[in-house]
């Protein structure tokens, strides 16, 4: 597909071979993931330290849908100016995805990883102490910058540390993760705001996020430093040159593989990001008339299936040896609940529980469109590849968080009516239906079996 594998890679027995391509896919390179007892803990360590600092990153993700009445409140906001504070965060957040990638397949996991996790402990210290909406704003965009290197620093310690065979298991771990960081911002939140006010919470969260950034510095660890056989940290691309990594990357972006994923993701997870991340409650409670505390347990329970959908869908799609049925089925449900939301008839919180936990369900296909990503493109790239279809999810989420927003302050007449939050979800849907026709033109990437060989008589 345009771009070289390394020349020869190491399974997880040890032994070395030279990556295949079979059927027309690209090679799938494979890395030495054995070691000893103490690289394991190290890699348990490395892993768990970047795992806490995605948590945080989604809690501060998700956080505006739950604060958005007293954050409003605070700095006198209507729903257009709550949307543009919320969506700042992921305007950076896509802007910085390649450059982001970049700077992780170039320096490698610790020093990436510890600068972003550092800016998002800055950015919510700087929006829980901002003294006006302005300044409010420099806070998501710091946290924007930040968690757009951790995602890439994540990812990236997962290709590196796991096989490849087990990367959609342990990616859906990692999801898991972040989705716990998703629910303690929603229905947990709400309640802690009954003890404390949203500025305390937010300064707490940022010296925690600043403290995880400092342990990221001091104990992650590259498999190299802790006895694997693989190439150490900073070892040259293939080609050893600047101008043979750029020829990779752009390989890798104009392979319309990657952005058949980036379509079929952001029509799932773009969709239902702005949602839980913002709209959801509203469109629950002023589109659909339920109490504000019904609207935020709803969201939070669609965030259940989206984590523990993340390590089932993982695990599954591994053991069945497939990547294009998942994607494709989770294409096809989220429209189905999209369009039932905008045209289906409603019975109450029932209906909305159902048709946002179906949503959270279809997001979790996550896993397997980064898995496919990965076996895409060649181990030097995975940091950049992964870095763009990410960039078009939250290019999505943060179209959506705006576009609905403007819709809902300037098309109605204030107060906005239920009838105008339903209809804007015109946009949601049809994105989510443009998501499953790229998808169904997805190619199957799951690394073919490795043929045994016959013993010597």
């Amino acid at each position: 597909m345009g771009i070289e594998p390394p020349a020869t890679s190491t399974d997880t027995a040890g032994s070395t071979r030279a990556p295949t391509a079979v059927h027309g896919r690209a090679p799938v390179p494979t890395t030495l993931r054995t070691g000893t007892r103490g690289s394991r803990r190290w890699r348990a360590l490395s892993y768990g330290l970047l795992a806490t600092a995605f948590y945080i990153g989604f809690f501060n993700r998700f956080a505006p849908a739950t604060f958005s009445l007293p954050i409003g409140r605070s700095f006198e906001l209507g729903a257009a100016g709550i949307g543009a504070l919320a969506a700042t965060h992921f305007w950076v957040y896509t802007l910085m995805q390649i450059p982001a990638g970049m700077l992780v397949d170039r320096l490698g996991v610790r020093w990436p990883a510890t600068a972003g996790t550092l800016l998002t402990g800055a950015g919510a210290l700087t929006l829980g102490l901002a003294p006006s909406y302005p300044v409010a704003l420099a806070g998501p965009l710091l946290v924007g910058i930040g968690m757009s290197i951790v995602f890439v620093a994540v990812m990236k310690n997962n290709a590196l540390w796991f096989a490849g065979r087990r990367f959609g298991l342990v990616t859906g771990v990692t999801l898991l993760a972040a989705a716990l960081g998703s629910i303690s911002a929603e229905a947990p939140a709400y309640a802690l705001l009954r003890v404390l006010d949203w500025r305390s919470i937010f300064v707490s969260l940022g010296a925690a996020t600043i403290g995880v950034g400092a342990l990221i510095a001091l104990l992650w660890r590259h498999p190299a430093e802790t006895g694997h056989d693989c190439p150490p940290p900073g070892a040259a691309a293939p080609g050893g040159t600047a101008l043979a990594r750029r020829r990779a990357w752009l390989g890798a972006a104009r392979q319309p593989q990657l952005w058949l994923v980036l379509l079929a993701i952001s029509g799932t997870n773009g969709t239902f990001y702005a949602f839980a991340g913002l709209w959801g409650t509203h469109l629950l409670g002023n589109g659909f008339g339920l109490s504000g505390n019904t609207a935020s347990w709803i969201i939070t329970c669609a965030l259940v299936p989206y984590g523990l959908g993340s390590l089932l869908v993982g695990h599954v799609s591994d053991w069945l040896r497939t990547r294009k049925a998942f994607i494709c089925l989770a294409s096809l449900v989220g429209a189905l609940a999209w369009a039932w939301l905008l045209f289906g008839p409603w019975s109450g919180a029932a209906t909305g529980l159902a048709c946002f936990l179906v949503l959270g369900l279809s997001s979790a296909q996550v896993v397997v469109s980064f898995a496919t990503v990965k076996e895409s493109v060649s181990e030097d790239v995975i940091g950049v590849a992964l870095a763009l279809v990410n960039m078009g999810v939250f290019l999505t989420t943060a179209v959506v968080q705006t576009g609905y927003g403007w819709f809902v302050s300037w098309v109605s007449t204030a107060p906005a009516s239920p009838a105008t939050y339903r209809t804007a979800l015109w946009l949601p849907a049809m994105l989510s239906v443009a998501g499953l026709a790229a998808a169904l033109l997805v190619r199957e990437t799951y690394p073919p079996a490795e043929p045994r060989q016959r013993r010597r008589p």
